[in-house]
């Protein structure tokens, strides 16, 4: 896989208008763990947990009762901050319920609400919060990534029949994705769970939480087998699909719910698969592409070429766009003169503006450049990081590939690498191909290059904003 290399030594240095600025948010107090808590794997090599017993406790600690006025369901406790708990459960536990409680572990019943903000909309998901000053187990490991066909898992929740919690073994047998049933149901296990168990964790051999019951073994009707992108399954299928119980990931969970509350509540960014068809994104991801949109513009060269730019700043009618010099001035080195193109601005609203010549600022020592466009038209000025970001975190690129004849709008998810890491790949690829998702090669690494990121990037692209998982800028890509 190719890394991409943004510029992000200078951002903050150079010489520019009064900027936002965003500090990380604080590190959160750490949370008290009981010690019952703390269940060790049997075997620590492959972290598996081969006793039934242990399993059943970890599935115990964290399934809740949801109970409401004229319904009941299960749940599972999915994080902690302070006193504050969330609890995750399908939507259908709760039709036609005017009050919740949450009964947990210990037999305590507690008020909870709906998570506010939140809006999963078909899907059959919803999030509650409650407060105790009671230390409440929380999942042995958050799985935001793909689950594998023929995991062992724990099915667990409150038989409405039998009224007390059960547990059901099992193992995944099918996966469907992209597109999922509908309401979000993707996991297809063998766990023979009961009416009653909605809501319940489903958790693997090695401890992690999967995802939520949801769909028992064969249902009176079959309404709930059709995907998401309205076709039905084959009546083979269908009959394949009513053998198994159907549950949701727990990474569906993670997409929707907004990102400042992952991280207020110290839950993992959900690997989310990079989508080759143009499908909106909804929840906090489609936020995150109107806010990327708002403040990143397509800069055209009269050369016929274009590059993109992000708006960092505004004085008065006058906007201050970034960008990598490249885009406006070759070579990008700046040995020798410019060429003498002219350049306009295209913002996400669709309107032109000419860039005046004498604006175009290049800065010494980096790939980087800012240029000045003139409008009465109230546009989102761009927030930057004012933090080193780590190795893993999720990022996305914005901007405006040219692609034909075109230039489309792209919006995609990446990871970031360590520079070592990233460059050996880098280096790596250049002897296999001269891919454009490259942003330079690696030994010729100059120009304030130090972002090593995966997404996938297009020429066109150049300038446009690297952006963290709540829009702020962390670096501009190169």
């Amino acid at each position: 896989m190719n890394r991409n290399i943004a510029i992000i030594s200078s951002l903050l240095f150079l010489s520019f208008p009064p900027l936002t600025l965003a500090n990380l948010p604080h590190s959160l107090a750490q949370t008290i763990t009981p010690a019952t808590c703390n269940i060790t794997p049997d075997n620590p090599e492959s972290g598996e947990y081969d006793s039934p017993q242990k399993l059943q406790t970890l599935a115990k600690q964290i399934t809740v009762r949801v109970m409401g006025d004229n319904n009941s369901g299960s749940g599972t406790i999915l994080a902690k901050k302070g006193n504050s708990y969330l609890v995750v459960t399908n939507s259908h536990v709760l039709l036609g319920v005017n009050k919740v409680q949450i009964k947990t572990p210990d037999n305590q019943i507690y008020s909870a609400q709906i998570l506010p903000n939140t809006n999963f909309g078909k899907l059959d998901l919803a999030v509650l919060q409650f407060t105790s000053n009671q230390n409440y187990c929380l999942p042995q490991e958050i799985a935001s990534f793909d689950i594998n066909i023929d995991t062992p898992v724990i099915a667990a929740g409150y038989s409405s029949s039998k009224g007390k919690m059960l547990f059901r073994t099992g193992k995944v047998q099918q996966i469907i994705s992209q597109p999922s049933l509908k309401a979000g149901y993707e996991i297809g296990y063998t766990s023979d769970i009961e009416q009653g168990m909605s809501g319940g964790p489903i958790i693997s051999s090695q401890g992690y939480l999967l995802g939520i019951n949801g769909i028992s073994s064969y249902p009176l009707v079959n309404s709930g087998y059709i995907y998401t992108n309205g076709k039905r399954p084959t009546n083979t299928e269908i009959q394949e699909f009513r053998k198994l119980s159907w549950g949701i990931p727990i990474k569906t969970v993670l997409a929707q719910v907004r990102p400042e509350t992952l991280t207020a509540y110290n839950l993992p960014i959900p690997d989310i698969k990079q989508q080759i068809a143009e499908v909106p994104l909804t929840g906090w991801l489609g936020e995150l592409e109107a806010k990327a949109k708002q403040i990143t513009v397509r800069i055209d060269s009269s050369s016929g070429s274009n590059g993109s730019g992000v708006i960092i700043a505004k004085q008065g009618d006058i906007y201050t766009v970034l960008t990598a010099a490249h885009v406006v001035c070759k070579p990008p080195d700046k040995v020798g003169l410019c060429e003498p193109n002219t350049y306009k601005i295209l913002t996400g609203d669709g309107k032109e503006y000419p860039v005046e010549p004498s604006t175009i600022k290049l800065e010494e020592g980096v790939d980087l450049a800012v240029v000045k466009f003139t409008s009465r038209e109230n546009y989102q000025v761009a927030t930057l990081a004012n933090y080193n970001p780590r190795d893993f975190e999720y990022m996305f690129t914005a901007g405006y590939p040219r692609l034909g004849e075109k230039s489309p709008w792209r919006f995609t998810l990446g990871q970031i690498y360590s520079k070592e890491l990233g460059l050996l790949n880098t280096t790596q690829s250049d002897f296999k191909n001269n891919s454009s998702g490259t942003a330079q090669s690696a030994v010729s690494l100059t120009g304030g290059y130090e972002l090593v990121y995966s997404s996938i990037t297009f020429g066109g692209m150049s300038g446009g904003p690297v952006l963290d998982t709540q829009g702020r800028v962390i670096g501009i890509h190169g």
